[in-house]
């Protein structure tokens, strides 16, 4: 009996003892434990709307605007001079828009002077530890509609009416479908489809490589348009991965009739320039009247 005794009552001896040696705590529940990061907080409207976004001012220079519940004045009187106000969307998309695994998000923000116009941005917002900070911004219109914001594969797309050349400012009804991927401080077009006059969307989807994919030199990338471009041609560029413009030419579209759907296809080995890593593969229909891109589209591969 003496021996079935004898281990309980020393465990419980060496418990007393270890709660009473000098520097000895226990840890508080809820406490993080050392060594370990506990997630990033995913970033909601709340933390949005008390972030700081750097737009272009009404004096036409870049200022930073700190939001207070989602908006900001400079001052109470919009009839004032130098009178500035921004203001956060209700729209929030999440996602990992730089490929760390983190929840950024894509939001948008007006900016009035004090008349009616609404000056909007799609802005790119990173999750650092928690906190929202603004990496870059696209200027959209003066009152665009935009619906349907989300991140998909680190590309921010929207639906988005915007002015037409013949639209008045109150009323935009040119439909377009944008995306934009960010590179350091920049948002850059990475997709457009935009309505044509009686009211079919123009498009170029590439169907080929398969965006996000890894592939290998030679590279064949194809696609098709659903109208075909003025001379069957369209404009390709390629870029290294911090944006550089590598290379850049024209590829034919094999469409029947002006004006009908096509395919196309490029070849292309950048081995001997030393481009790897990720490389974006932009093609894109300029408008014959004033430059204006009609269409494009891109993808994005890693070649290893």
């Amino acid at each position: 009996m003496k021996r079935t005794l004898l281990l309980p009552v020393s465990i419980l001896l060496l418990s007393l003892l270890a709660c009473s040696l000098p520097g000895t705590t226990l840890p508080t529940p809820g406490t993080p434990v050392p060594g370990i990061t506990p997630p990033a907080a995913e970033l909601d409207l709340s933390l949005l709307g008390n972030a700081t976004y750097t737009l272009e001012g009404c004096d036409g220079t870049p200022q930073a605007f700190a939001l207070t519940g989602g908006s900001y004045a400079s001052g109470p009187d919009p009839l004032a001079v130098g009178y500035t106000a921004v203001t956060l969307g209700d729209q929030l998309a999440p996602g990992d828009l730089n490929f760390d695994g983190a929840g950024d998000a894509a939001v948008i923000l007006g900016v009035n002077c004090g008349g009616t116009g609404v000056f909007t941005y799609i802005a790119a917002v990173l999750n650092s530890g928690g906190t929202p900070v603004m990496a870059a911004a696209v200027f959209i219109d003066d009152r665009p509609l935009i619906d349907n914001l989300a991140i998909s594969a680190g590309e921010i797309s929207a639906d988005i009416l915007i002015h037409g050349p013949d639209d008045p400012l109150c009323c935009p009804a040119l439909q377009t479908r944008q995306g934009y991927r960010l590179y350091a401080s920049q948002l850059i077009l990475t997709h457009l489809a935009r309505q044509t006059p009686a009211g079919s969307m123009r498009t170029i989807t590439i169907g080929s490589a398969a965006d996000l994919s890894e592939a290998a030199y030679p590279l064949t990338v194809s696609g098709s348009t659903s109208i075909g471009p003025f001379e069957n041609t369209l404009g390709y560029n390629i870029y290294t991965e911090d944006n550089t413009l590598v290379t850049r030419g024209s590829v034919m579209t094999d469409s029947p009739n002006p004006g009908d759907p096509g395919n196309f296809s490029l070849t292309t080995d950048l081995t001997l320039a030393g481009v790897f890593g990720r490389v974006r593969i932009e093609f894109f229909e300029t408008s014959m009247a004033d430059g204006s891109i009609l269409a494009l589209d891109s993808v994005l591969v890693r070649i290893p």
